[in-house]
């Protein structure tokens, strides 16, 4: 399995250029092993509240859209996930980052991101 980070998963279903031939290539041959982390969930919404992100049409169809077309699943949090992420004491990241990271150690997945801080973590394997 795959956890695609936030920034990445968005990105990708954008099809912005950032993300990259090879990046794109490597995440369309995982198609049916990806995960997203419901706190990608949360992110989503405060930057659409915030207005760091612009979609078209309502959040709520955008994000269940682009679970569908990334065949994404959705990985819910737990008492596990929320315990280890505060366990990572980094100013480089913020809860959600610490989040999503602790979710892809918890399930045992590869973490695609472009967050080095994120794939330095112990016990992260690093998708790319």
């Amino acid at each position: 399995m795959v956890l695609v980070d936030t920034p990445l998963f968005v990105a990708w279903m954008a099809k912005d250029p950032r993300v990259g031939t090879e990046r794109s290539y490597l995440l369309s041959q995982v198609i049916g092993r990806l995960a997203l982390s419901q706190a990608s969930l949360v992110e989503i919404a405060q930057e659409l509240h915030e207005g760091r992100l612009r979609f078209p049409g309502s959040p709520q169809v955008w994000m269940e859209l682009a679970l569908e077309r990334s065949m994404a699943v959705l990985l819910p949090l737990n008492p596990s996930i929320v315990a280890r992420s505060a366990r990572w004491n980094s100013t480089l990241l913020d809860s959600v980052d610490r989040l999503i990271a602790a979710t892809a150690v918890e399930h045992d997945a590869d973490l695609a991101t472009w967050n080095p801080s994120l794939a330095g973590l112990p016990g992260i394997r690093y998708f790319f």
